[in-house]
């Protein structure tokens, strides 16, 4: 649908981008801009900005960037018009008209109703009588039948097409249930059951949605590998949810309990701790830390006990520290999960262990500590080593406190240290600032720039094009006397000379150059690279104007033959022209 761009302005007006993005991402004032860790990669040093002047964003390491619809477009897994709807409402705001057969709203729609019926389907067969032994599978892991229900388990038929027979009954298409990836394509060209004799664990939103499904194995002999689960469809994203939140969020508790799997959550919410979740297979994102951060700021994580579940906790820490999480490490002994614990031990115990867990820098400190033998000189000098690599990395505050336990624990001076953590800190900060500047500079360099490869070839044309379509946007009241003084087709590169002549057309049909308005006409990747470009430095309204121009064109003016396929015949012959004078 056609949205006006009166309505589009409104919405972006009144969703300041950095309180929009602060919802997500945990953001740090610095001067003009917002720093914080890019929930679209993974990174330990911050490289995502929020540009405050311009409304909008920019990532130096995976160079995302948009405004804040195209922000909410990828984190919340949104097409463009369900990203100005969830920011329309978001502010209170009646959204326009919507066209009734806007086709991936319907198409929304279905994989919902198709993943309700799915459940329904799945539950039942669980208590027919070929269901018999998923159902003795749930009772021996000791399920009730009421907690069975209450989180909707079920078991998917050994059937190759049990349920998409079901679906197809139900009057949905075959498009439709490949949408909702509850199958998929065989060989001979039909669809076929994504889950067959699995127990089945679904998924479900904050609304109390059904939005995918986990499949477990559950038999020796089962094929294929211990899960199946939903891939990501139009309304579901592993990366953005969680198991079980839908109950945990209405929990009296103060904090939540990540675990690692489903079985673990379930047996915990029937023993009486409902603020249990998972996060779905996946290592913790900084999405899912700024879900829980939405209704607690404490949580506990809860991991298996092997290397893996280890490292899984040493990888969660900073990402929900940096969602503004306060976070404790339950260390279970006497068992390998809480499921396991609970049913050897009870709740009670499972409690006192809860009480008495750690923090995170207690965790990790003790993990260094677990890796030497402190018992030896050099057991003792690597731990000090590494731990005051560690304690660099905390606030002074912090490091003070835990550098007077690590030298207690080693018998020696607090002073040695802090000393040695101090060192390493202004190291690293020295580190991060080259980094930094070597981002930049390859940035501005073009280096493997796929939306503007000819940038490396004209740096110094793309770098003045850059400048002035930066001065251009925070003064567009000049676009008018850039327009008659350089033509698009003067600019060094094709891409500055596309956003070059958007900027003229807007300005000449009487609309402010916005990146919204822009992002309709390029692509995403395109439209990052303009918020690089009109964020790229400080502009110095007409005392760099003419400037600018005469180096775009002094650059121009050395295209090659071979490189004018882009100019009309009057700018061809005027390049010539200027050839010539030059020549003679």
């Amino acid at each position: 649908m056609a949205i006006p761009n009166e309505f589009i302005n409104e919405v972006k007006a009144r969703n300041d981008i950095t309180d929009v993005i602060g919802g997500y991402v945990n953001l740090k004032r610095n001067g003009r801009t917002s720093k914080g860790l890019c929930p679209f990669h993974s990174e330990k040093t911050p490289s995502f900005t929020v540009f405050g002047d311009t409304s909008s964003f920019y990532c130096f390491g995976c160079q995302a960037g948009g405004d804040v619809i195209g922000f909410i477009r990828r984190i919340e897994n949104l097409d463009y018009v369900e990203a100005v709807k969830f920011l329309a409402n978001r502010a209170g705001m009646q959204m326009v008209e919507e066209n009734k057969n806007d086709g991936l709203s319907k198409m929304r729609l279905k994989i919902r109703e198709q993943n309700r019926e799915a459940g329904r389907f799945f539950y039942r067969a669980l208590y027919s009588p070929e269901g018999g032994q998923a159902l003795d599978y749930f009772h021996s892991r000791g399920l009730s039948d009421e907690t069975i229900r209450h989180f909707g388990l079920g078991w998917s038929p050994d059937s190759w097409d049990a349920l998409t027979r079901h679906l197809a009954n139900l009057g949905y298409r075959q498009e439709e249930i490949l949408a909702a990836d509850l199958g998929y394509k065989s060989r001979n060209g039909g669809v076929i059951d994504r889950f067959r004799n699995r127990v089945m664990f679904p998924i479900i939103d904050l609304q109390g949605s059904v939005i995918g499904f986990g499949g477990r194995n559950f038999t020796e002999d089962a094929r294929g590998g211990k899960y199946v689960n939903t891939s990501d469809t139009l309304i579901y994203k592993k990366t953005n949810n969680l198991f079980a939140m839908n109950f945990a969020k209405n929990s009296k508790s103060n904090e939540l309990i990540l675990c690692e799997g489903y079985m673990d959550v379930i047996a915990l919410h029937q023993a009486g701790f409902t603020n249990a979740v998972a996060a779905l297979g996946t290592a913790v994102t900084p999405q899912q830390a700024q879900l829980m951060a939405k209704y607690t700021d404490k949580v506990v994580l809860s991991q298996d006990g092997d290397e893996a579940g280890q490292k899984s906790i040493s990888r969660s820490i900073p990402i929900m520290k940096d969602a503004g999480l306060s976070v404790r490490v339950l260390e279970i002994r006497g068992a390998k999960d809480p499921d396991e614990f609970i049913k050897k031990y009870g709740p009670e115990r499972f409690k006192n262990l809860l009480d008495g867990c750690a923090n995170d820098i207690e965790y990790s400190i003790m993990r260094i500590k677990n890796k030497y033998n402190i018992a030896t000189d050099d057991g003792r000098l690597h731990y000090l080593q590494e731990v005051c690599g560690f304690l660099s990395g905390l606030s002074p505050l912090e490091r003070e406190v835990y550098a007077v336990r690590v030298a207690d624990g080693l018998k020696i001076e607090k002073s040695v240290v802090l000393s040695q953590a101090e060192t390493q800190a202004r190291r690293k900060k020295y580190e991060e600032k080259r980094r930094e500047f070597r981002d930049m500079a390859q940035s501005t360099a073009g280096i493997g720039d796929k939306v503007n490869p000819e940038r490396s070839r004209n740096l110094k044309g793309a770098i003045a094009e850059d400048a002035l379509l930066c001065l251009l946007f925070s003064h567009q009241d000049m676009i008018a006397q850039a327009a008659a003084a350089i033509k698009p087709g003067e600019f060094v590169t094709d891409f500055s000379r596309r956003v070059y002549g958007q900027f003229v057309k807007l300005a000449q049909d009487g609309q402010e150059v916005t990146v919204s308005l822009l992002a309709q006409q390029f692509s995403e990747s395109e439209t990052a690279e303009i918020v690089r470009i009109i964020n790229s430095g400080e502009t110095k309204g007409t005392a760099e104007f003419g400037r600018l121009i005469d180096v775009i064109k002094e650059e121009s003016s050395r295209t090659k033959p071979q490189d004018a396929a882009h100019l009309s015949p009057e700018e061809l012959l005027e390049q010539m022209k200027k050839l010539k004078q030059k020549k003679s």
